[in-house]
């Protein structure tokens, strides 16, 4: 059974089968308006999950509503007062009427368990590895270049095994499509320095481009997952360029003694020039550094060209894909 993802309304029928699921830590249902300020004064609980009036999957009692108000909201959580930011219009798509105490519909229960059993299989594999293996968690919505592989790379010496582990439901236009990223990273896992090690598991739920809390929240999830260790790096979770590039880093530095995952976090990576190699900014002094760009790799992409900094094998399956890459 196949859900449309693109359909703004699925996003919130995937968060109710992620708290009934047991795997949003500091929820089971969604949000109240008192919950939701307890939510608001501990930023390490992560990003708050909320139901906003008239989704189709629900039915609802009109008297456990509650209105947000925008201004401050986007203050506290997202942390920024932008209008028309990506994540404001997710988050207020249908108003700013919200709900809680509510039943899903009995016609929408299959595509309930779908959700759930696709998850269940990649808990249910974390278990089994982990009898055996130390498993890292390597979110992505982009696909591979050479910073992305060195971070893998990193990850895989360290010791265990690393998940490749999107998130699959509603993207932003613009981010790279599920099915892409799967056909992507399968090809790049291929590669022996990768097999064996590298596999790629992704995992329905949604982003909200909430950067700093969002970050948090991606932590919380792979530890009621299962997984020992995440990866936080630059801009993580955020879009448009409004998060400083540290701002996610320096948040979960700073609320680390509440988390109980492993935390690999970086500065990002970059091509040194003194050292003739791809970097993690953590581990090189060096200032004469090129940022590899994401943007720019996309950039590349579009127009069929070179881009330094990726495999021309990678960017050349890409260029095979008869498919559209993006939302």
């Amino acid at each position: 059974m196949k859900l449309n993802f693109n359909d703004p309304q699925t996003r919130y029928l995937i968060d109710y089968a992620n708290l009934k699921q047991g795997i949003i830590k500091y929820q089971s249902n969604f949000l109240s308006e008192k919950k939701l300020q307890e939510f608001i004064k501990k930023p390490y609980y992560g990003f708050p999950l909320v139901l906003p009036v008239g989704i189709k999957y629900f039915r609802y009692n009109k008297k456990f509503t509650f209105i947000i108000e925008k201004k401050n909201f986007m203050k506290k959580i997202f942390g920024i007062n932008k209008k028309n930011y990506i994540g404001e219009k997710i988050f207020f798509n249908f108003g700013n009427k919200f709900s809680y105490n509510v039943e899903l519909k009995q016609k929408y229960q299959k595509h309930y368990k779908y959700i759930n059993d696709y998850n269940s299989k990649l808990i249910r594999k974390v278990e089994l590895l982990k009898k055996k293996y130390y498993l890292s968690s390597f979110q992505t919505r982009n696909v591979p270049h050479f910073g992305h592989e060195e971070i893998i790379k990193r990850l895989i010496k360290e010791r265990g095994k690393v998940f490749i582990n999107p998130l699959i439901g509603m993207k932003k236009k613009g981010d790279f499509k599920n099915e892409i990223l799967r056909k992507i990273f399968n090809n790049l896992i291929k590669n022996v320095e990768y097999k064996n090690k590298v596999l790629f598991g992704p995992f329905i739920a949604n982003m909200h481009y909430a950067g700093p809390r969002e970050a948090i929240h991606h932590l919380n999830l792979r530890e009621m997952i299962g997984f020992d260790r995440f990866t936080i790096g630059r801009d993580h979770a955020g879009a448009e360029n409004i998060y400083k590039p540290l701002e996610a880093f320096n948040y979960v530095k700073k609320f680390s003694k509440k988390l109980k995952i492993d935390i690999f976090a970086h500065k990002g990576s970059y091509f040194c020039k003194s050292c003739d190699k791809i970097v993690l900014r953590t581990d090189c002094k060096h200032k004469n550094l090129q940022e590899i760009s994401g943007s720019e790799f996309r950039k590349k992409i579009l127009s069929k060209k070179n881009f330094t900094y990726a495999r021309r094998s990678t960017q050349k399956y890409i260029y095979t894909l008869k498919n559209k890459l993006f939302y």
